[in-house]
């Protein structure tokens, strides 16, 4: 009788080593999938000094439709003013599509009071917004203006709101634009 009580003691202690295994795999996987993002990308937080200069296309933008397909949201826009780059009628852009909640949406349309806040001039700062798996990913309204830098759609300040074109980034960013070209 005491080998059998012995042997099922040591069948118990695996059984529990096997537990203590899985649960602690479990509670890691778990943990790595929920961790946020440890840096936003260089894209992310590039100078808007140095976007302006590195980007061969900057249009003032309306969104005129969206389309959602397979987790991602592709935006069509019609071009209202070429700020710098080659003509074009329409673009689109995709970004992930994301959940967010409704009565926290003001902070992915705002403005920034027209540019003005002077929040918004720092590095790393714009509507853009960065996933926990480290994707940026922007919204957009039918009927709303953008500022949308193509090349720079993941940058922090890439896909600015300008609905007033007396708004201080799209003036910033066309008078940079003009001086470069003299």
């Amino acid at each position: 009788m005491p080998n059998i009580t012995m042997e099922i003691n040591m069948i118990l202690n695996r059984l529990k080593s096997y537990a203590v295994i899985i649960v602690l795999s479990t509670c890691f996987i778990t943990a790595k999938e929920s961790e946020a993002c440890a840096a936003a990308s260089d894209e992310y937080m590039l100078n808007h000094e140095k976007m302006i200069q590195q980007s061969a296309d900057i249009y003032l933008v309306k969104a005129v439709s969206k389309k959602l397909e397979n987790k991602i949201i592709t935006t069509t826009f019609n071009v209202l003013d070429v700020v710098k780059g080659r003509e074009r009628k329409q673009l689109t852009i995709s970004f992930p599509a994301f959940e967010y909640d409704e009565k926290a949406s003001h902070q992915f349309m705002t403005d920034f009071s027209l540019h003005k806040d002077e929040k918004f001039w720092k590095d790393g700062v714009g509507r853009s917004q960065i996933l926990t798996n480290c994707e940026t990913t922007a919204s957009f309204r039918l009927g709303y203006g953008y500022l949308l830098f193509p090349k720079f759609k993941s940058n922090a300040k890439g896909v600015e709101v300008i609905n007033d074109t007396s708004d201080k980034w799209y003036q910033f960013v066309k008078e940079r634009v003009e001086a470069n070209v003299k």
